[in-house]
This record gives C-alpha cells, structure tokens and sequence, in this order.
C-alpha cells in the first residue's frame, strides 16, 4: 500500500485535493493550524489506478500526503492577555473603561425592580390598604396601589462616574475596563478588509505555541526489526497515527472546507497516518487504511 502511494506520487499520477486542517483520532483532534495566517497542514492527493485494458478507473485507490512530511505542528495557545501590537483606543468607552450600564431592568438607572410592595405613598396602600386615586407614587405602575420594589443592581451598583451623571456606570464590556482594546488587524484597525495582526494571529490576545505530543496519538509502532517480515519497507521506525474516524482539508480551487468520515475497509482496518519516528533525509507520511467518504456527498474517496 505505502508503495504504491509513493510511485503515484513520484509518476504524478493523482488529483490534489486540499491542504490539511484536522484528524479527528480515536486518541484525540490532531490539529493543524495556521502561521501568520496560512495554514500549515501537509497537502493531500488523491491517488488513481492505472488503466486496465485502456480504460481508465474512476475510483481512488488512496490517498497521498505529498511532499516531505515535517511533524506534527505546534499549536498556538492564546492567553487572558490582550495583544499589544493591535490595540487602539476603545470606540465604546472612548477610553474611559466605564460606559452606561447593561444590567437587565437597569440600563443605567442604578437599580433593577424588584418584588411588587405596597405603594408608600401619601394615604396610599400602604397607609390606607386602598389605592388612592391619583396617587403620585403608583399612578403609572402597571397594577394600581402597589410597586416594584428598587433593588441595588449588582452590574453597576448605582456607581457614576460624576455625581451629576444622568446614568449608572459599569466597567466597559468592549475593554474589559482597561480603556484599549485589542481588534486583531494590523495597527489596531477596525476595518475587517486588512492583514490580520501578525503578533496574535488575528486571536486579539497575547499566545504562545506549544509542541502537540505525538505519543499521545500514536496507536501502534512499526519497528523494521519485527515488522519487516522478508520485505524492504519499513526502513526505519513508523508511528502510526489513529485510527482516523474523520478529517478536514481546505479545498484547493474553492478554499471551503470539505469533511470527510472513515469507516473500516473489508479487512477491518481504519484510516492511520504512518509517520516516521525520526525526521531526517526526506521523511515521508502515507495515510493507509480504511475507505474515505466526503460527509454529505456520499462518494468514496479512498
């Protein structure tokens, strides 16, 4: 199997299919994400028979990983910390960290209605245990002689910014209170149209990349001194990486994303990626194993 992928790869004999994005593994999502916005899985072919008796086989024998196979890519972690490289003057509290409060039956009043009470106004329910007419008090409550009580909102707390203010303030949702706020374009733009921020990748919070753990989506090894049983291949030590239940790839001409689920072959056997254990020369991956449909088209791939 991995022979006949690497002559269809060598003879050109297949169909590009996409770039990489994710193996959905029976030991966890292996991802492969993006490098200052491009994404940096490996390419994907899709193999061909040769032609018996001149006609050519419609059918997909495999599929190929092309080019070098260059590991497992790390994987960026964003953390709580905005980025500073795209930040700009926060356009919903003009720096300020504070804006008109949001809290539900609030919106800046400084308090939420509580339960219905009695009305205390003058010679009113309260009083009386009667509505009176006119009453200044309850007259323009819903239900005549009684009120909403006034409970202290617990988003702003009836907090102003100055004592004269006609609203309750609360700490600006947009910024988090800090007066900047991160928009993840370059030079902190707003305009969605420009390169993404380089330094966050778009994510508009500060990240680091961390290596993922091969062994931990690793379901068997291939060793060349037990596995070879007369033949040439393996050569070296192979992980194999599965079983794959399903991928996606970022289609070539149309740049959507395609899905595509996995189920066992007629010897049983799901998809597995075979890498090498270690990188050197010109080390190469093969997906072998398991029959490929596209989710939502019902045709067979591989």
């Amino acid at each position: 199997m991995v022979e006949n992928r690497h002559q269809a790869e060598q003879r050109g004999e297949f169909s590009p299919l996409g770039r990489l994005l994710s193996l959905d593994t029976s030991h966890g999502l292996i991802q492969f994400g993006t490098m200052q916005g491009e994404c940096v899985g490996p390419d994907l072919g899709q193999a061909d028979f040769p032609p018996i008796d001149g006609q050519k086989v419609s059918m997909a024998t495999g599929l190929l990983v092309l080019g070098a196979w260059t590991g497992l890519p790390s994987i960026r972690k964003n953390s709580q910390t905005p980025c500073l490289k795209c930040t700009r003057i926060c356009e919903v509290c003009a720096g300020s960290g504070k804006k008109q409060c949001e809290g539900l039956d609030c919106g800046g009043r400084g308090y939420t209605l509580g339960k219905w009470i009695s009305c205390s106004g003058p010679g009113c329910h309260a009083e009386t245990g009667q509505y009176k007419p006119n009453c200044v008090t309850c007259g323009k409550s819903e239900v005549k002689g009684v009120v909403r009580e006034h409970a202290v909102c617990m988003m702003c707390k009836d907090f102003r910014v100055h004592p004269d203010d006609t609203f309750s303030s609360m700490t600006c949702s947009a910024c988090r209170g800090v007066g900047k706020r991160s928009t993840g374009r370059v030079d902190g733009s707003l305009d969605y149209r420009l390169p993404t921020c380089k330094a966050c990748a778009g994510t508009t919070w500060k990240g680091e990349f961390a290596a993922q753990d091969v062994a931990k989506f690793t379901n068997a090894i291939l060793d060349p001194l037990k596995w070879q049983d007369g033949k040439k291949w393996p050569t070296q030590t192979m992980l194999a990486l599965g079983p794959i239940q399903m991928f996606t790839l970022k289609d070539f001409g149309s740049g959507r994303v395609r899905t595509f689920g996995v189920s066992p072959d007629s010897a049983g056997d799901y998809l597995m990626l075979l890498v090498p254990k270690v990188l050197r020369g010109h080390p190469k991956a093969y997906l072998v194993g398991g029959v490929v449909r596209e989710m939502g088209s019902g045709e067979r791939v591989a």
